[in-house]
């Protein structure tokens, strides 16, 4: 999609928002394929569901600091559903009139539904990731260990959702001791531990997420060095671009299975399109789209 595609802040203040589309809102957002994925997804839908027809998913570019007024155009103009991405899952939380315990719990949010006074905060990421796990490994996070890179929004509903899967040990991985401190003591379980991002000792057998923001660009280093990887782990990395990231390439040419984020956008995106119409997207259509082999 075309630069010109995208919206600002300043574009909603202006009232340039058609009531009844959908967005994502981001700082960066150009990277973002969640409209190519919806689009399809709508393409597919609009024939036998006349109330999606004329539907548009839309990117807009939102700083930190515009985002209350964003959402309140936004509500006010009439989208029908929001979905929200780096900086701005953690911050939304303050900003919402409804909490669902997907949100509540790993207190971020990456899902918008528009309700009587505001918004409902919900969170997909997590159940997107555990449905993309089970897709592209063939199991879920149930009893395997999970190694989560990071810890911001991502990480903590990745982290959360795995707990509450059932996995088993899990470590977290960060460069600042007291971000990763703080997600070990909101998940408030035996299972979790954490140590820095350098150079850590990798349990056998582990699922490696990467919810760091290292792979958005292509010079982006892997965030962990590539030799702690073991033949037996599954490296997911949340990122994706238009290459593989450096800890995909790294993964593979160790040959471990891995996958990009491409997988856990398609299902995060589906659930939140469910939560926003009660329909369950064409998931090989947003596949497809995405450019998924």
């Amino acid at each position: 999609m075309a630069a010109a595609d995208i919206l600002t802040a300043a574009d909603l203040a202006a009232g340039r928002f058609q009531a009844g589309d959908f967005a994502v809102l981001g700082d960066p957002i150009a990277h973002s394929l969640s409209p190519v994925m919806h689009q399809a997804s709508l393409a597919l839908l609009a024939p036998t569901h006349p109330s999606l027809r004329g539907r548009r998913y839309r990117r807009i570019l939102v700083h930190a600091e515009e985002l209350p007024k964003a959402l309140e155009h936004l509500r006010l103009m009439g989208c029908a559903g929001a979905n929200l991405t780096v900086p701005h899952k953690v911050a939304a939380m303050r900003l919402v009139q409804e909490t669902d315990l997907t949100a509540a719990d790993c207190g971020a949010t990456n899902t918008l539904v528009p309700v009587a006074r505001g918004w409902r905060a919900l969170n997909t990421d997590g159940a997107g990731f555990a449905e993309a796990l089970r897709e592209q490994s063939g199991s879920g996070p149930e009893q395997r260990p999970i190694v989560v890179l990071g810890a911001g929004g991502a990480a903590r509903a990745v982290a959360f959702a795995c707990l509450r899967i059932g996995c088993g040990e899990m470590l977290i991985l960060n460069r600042t001791e007291s971000r990763r401190e703080e997600l070990a003591k909101a998940l408030n379980d035996p299972r979790v531990r954490h140590a820095p991002l350098a150079d850590p000792t990798l349990p056998a057998g582990a699922v490696v997420v990467n919810c760091t923001s290292l792979g958005l660009k292509p010079e982006d280093p892997s965030p962990i060095p590539p030799e702690i990887l073991k033949s037996d782990m599954f490296v997911f990395d949340a990122t994706y671009g238009a290459t593989p990231s450096a800890l995909v390439v790294a993964a593979r040419a160790r040959k471990l299975r891995a996958c990009d984020g491409r997988p856990m956008l398609r299902w995060q995106g589906a659930l939140a399109f469910r939560a926003w119409t009660g329909i369950l997207p064409p998931i090989h259509a947003m596949a497809k789209a995405l450019g998924e082999a």
